[in-house]
């Protein structure tokens, strides 16, 4: 697909959702700027500058989350910055053998993310400290003094990170799970303003796998229970149960009370959700200890107007089968509601447990502090990742083999400042080709913007103390601006380093030149490295994820649909399959929205993809109020006839659509769903009408009754779900055909 000019300008500028990290840039700032003062209060400035910028690599380590986690990654890369910067202080002066150690070093760092997020990123400072310091050789004194002042910047950002700042345990947990019913409301405010889409469900399971993660690595090593733990648990679970809930509400309002005649319903609802919004941000709030007032007051009002709606709507049936459908469906709203009632209050209640109750103990922070994770060795890792079918092993190599070749151009043509193109490889270069191609751009445009605007500052201001100032202010501004959109982040970064380059020696413009030029080298390198060296396409893998999505999403059909056709109990683990649907659809839009950074996208794809993703998570959907009504379902009646016939095709059906994504083949041809439907709908249509009948001799609770609640909701949902897996095969035919 080729970007045209407005898109390709929308491709730069893109930033990831969040805002950007305050408290990162913060302390970034402090762990350089501290540092440098020293140097300038003892006539050291440059020693101050170094000691500054190996704190500041150090910070860049700490990818944030539980304690533990926080001082292992910077503890690993205050030891491998001192060890990357003594070894490549004395093979400096020996290009073969830097070339070679070069091509080690991103070998190791590119292994490093094996470890997740906090290795990579260790990977990546001690990979940047090496190929930094083989451009400025030294002899062995040299060598061991910048080794020690490593050791002393480690510290200092260890403690300015680990001591220093608040020290809450619990923080990065109670975040996580703010996110989540943040989440949750704003998926609200999106659907009552139609505006909701697939991301923002992929954003509360994001959030939910978050905390999960989080208070795993808690848990971990604890000797004994902890109630803190135990209700942060509980609080995940209704989280992942109230998401449920949501979807299922806003699923049947969405397919079944769109009409006139439901007006006033719809509003109340409508009024219903803009509460749970509400409370939702007010438990959310009360997790993150922030003050906040949960009250249920006016949900609970709105909840008695929606029964006495009903009730108006059970009196006005006069033996028309019309008007008892339209009662089925207000009754499975109304108990919806309920039961979202019921499920905010015992969240209340946990969140305003964990206000409630005394700060953490010592005790607890101490364990916490000893926690040790289980996990493989780095042997067994590496040895299971040391082959070519290994996608990090790939990408390693890529690092390595690009470093290496990095080196040997800016030595053999004496590039000045040459270590940038390696240093801009280590950043540009990424584990799929999407977001090296994202990153190639956004590393060049911002540095050729940040270098003109640091040449203009150089040129207009001669006073270091303001200098010093703009210095912290780019490192403030580009770290917390990181993960919000790398562009942004490398216009301030790029200052920063001019800046500092030869600090107190005059700057030309000719350095900003250097800077402009090495970047492009280095960035067309690493685009040269992934495209030659086994590029890893989202291409490939998009069909394997959404072969994934499709067989996850058919265990959870199956698992729902048995519990109806009376060969299951309900049980957690159809929760369970719900959260693995739900990743791996997230996974599949992962991949597809990868896709989209590709160059030579095939612009035929993006629909028929696009529509699929939809309608898989569609489909869903309508699974999931299947799944919620099951609270209600009892089963005391014999299933209905050709329901199992209905599960059977539509299990085909999705496997074959696994089948033919995966195999890139064209999927049979449908069964015929709606003679199956036909043959279902006389067996519920008989027992509304029986139920009728029951209603005009004033009877209650009959097993009639029953077997309509048990069933009603299939007669609501079943068309729906013939629909989308309808909309899916289609999508799946054009998307073959597309290829």
């Amino acid at each position: 697909m080729q970007l045209n000019r407005s898109n390709f300008l929308r491709f730069l500028i893109q930033s990831e959702p969040g805002k950007p990290a305050i408290s990162n840039g913060l302390r970034a700032a402090l762990a350089l700027g501290v540092p440098m003062l020293i140097g300038q209060l003892i006539n050291q400035r440059e020693t101050g500058l170094f000691v500054g910028l190996i704190a500041y690599f150090v910070n860049l380590a700490n990818v944030g989350g539980p304690y533990q986690i926080k001082a292992k990654a910077m503890a690993a890369a205050t030891l491998g910055i001192a060890v990357s910067v003594f070894v490549g202080t004395l093979v400096a002066r020996v290009p073969a053998l830097a070339v070679v150690l070069t091509f080690f070093w991103g070998l190791a760092s590119g292994f490093a993310s094996l470890y997740g997020n906090a290795g990579a990123n260790v990977g990546l400072v001690v990979g940047i400290s090496f190929i930094s310091t083989i451009a400025q050789p030294g002899n062995l004194q040299v060598a061991l003094m910048r080794s020690l002042l490593c050791l002393i910047a480690g510290g200092w950002a260890m403690q300015l990170t680990l001591v220093m700042w608040p020290f809450r345990p619990y923080d990065p947990l109670r975040i996580a799970l703010a996110d989540c019913f943040s989440a949750i409301a704003n998926y609200i405010q999106a659907f009552l303003g139609k505006v909701a889409t697939p991301e923002n469900i992929l954003e509360i399971r994001k959030a939910l796998e978050t905390a999960r993660t989080t208070l795993g690595t808690l848990r971990i090593g604890q000797s004994a229970r902890s109630w803190m733990n135990e209700s942060f648990l509980l609080l995940i679970q209704d989280g992942d149960r109230l998401l449920g809930s949501v979807i299922a509400l806003t699923e049947l309002l969405e397919t079944h009370f769109q009409q006139q005649q439901y007006h006033a319903v719809q509003q109340l609802v409508d009024d219903a959700l803009a509460q749970i919004s509400v409370i939702l941000q007010a438990i959310a709030k009360v997790i993150s200890r922030k003050p906040a007032s949960i009250d249920l007051g006016n949900l609970n009002r709105i909840y008695e107007a929606l029964k006495e709606q009903e009730s108006l709507q059970r009196k006005a049936i006069a033996g028309s089968e019309t008007d008892y459908t339209t009662l089925v469906a207000l009754s499975n709203l109304v108990l919806m509601v309920e039961k979202l009632i019921k499920q905010l209050q015992y969240t209340a209640q946990t969140a305003k447990s964990l206000a409630d109750r005394s700060k953490i103990s010592q005790r607890d922070v101490d364990r916490l502090l000893l926690v040790e994770e289980e996990q493989r060795s780095l042997l067994s890792l590496l040895k299971d990742n040391l082959t070519l079918d290994s996608a990090i092993f790939r990408h390693a190599l890529r690092i390595g083999v690009g470093l290496a070749v990095g080196v040997i151009l800016y030595t053999v043509t004496n590039l000045p400042m040459g270590y940038w193109v390696t240093l801009t490889i280590m950043l540009v270069l990424k584990p799929n080709l999407g977001a090296t191609f994202q990153r190639f751009f956004q590393r060049v445009g911002g540095t050729i913007l940040g270098a003109v605007l640091a040449a203009i500052l150089l040129a207009t201001i001669t006073s270091k103390p303001v200098l010093d100032t703009i210095i912290l202010l780019t490192v403030f501004f580009g770290v917390s601006l990181i993960r919000f959109n790398y562009g942004y982040s490398v216009v301030f970064l790029s200052i920063f380093v001019l800046l500092i380059i030869d600090i107190g020696h005059p700057i030309s413009w000719q350095f900003a030149g250097f800077r402009v030029l090495n970047t492009l080298i280095g960035a067309g390198l690493a685009f040269a490295s992934h495209y030659f060296i086994w590029p890893n396409w989202e291409r490939d893998r998009l069909p394997s994820q959404l072969a994934t999505a499709l067989r996850e999403c058919h265990k959870y059909f199956r698992d729902v649909m048995a519990v109806y056709e009376g060969t299951k109990e309900r049980d957690s683990s159809i929760i369970s399959q719900r959260r693995q649907t739900g990743l791996a659809i997230g996974n599949a839009q992962a991949s597809f929205q990868g896709l989209l950074r590709e160059p030579k996208m095939h612009k035929e794809l993006v629909e028929p993809v696009m529509t699929l993703l939809l309608y898989i998570g569609r489909f869903t959907n309508a699974v999931t109020v299947l799944a919620v009504h099951l609270e209600h379902f009892r089963g005391t009646t014999a299933p209905l006839p050709e329901l199992e016939t209905f599960v059977r095709q539509i299990s085909l059906v999705l496997e074959q659509l696994a089948d033919s994504v995966q195999q890139e083949i064209t999927p049979p041809p449908l069964p015929d769903l709606e003679a199956t439907l036909q043959k279902i709908q006389p067996h519920l249509q008989a027992l509304r009408t029986a139920r009728i009948q029951e209603l005009a001799i004033n009877q209650g609770h009959t097993p009639i009754r029953q077997a309509v609640i048990d069933y009603s909701i299939l007669d609501l949902e079943i068309d729906q779900i013939v629909r989308r897996l309808t909309a899916m095969h289609s999508a799946m035919v054009r998307l073959i055909s597309a290829k």
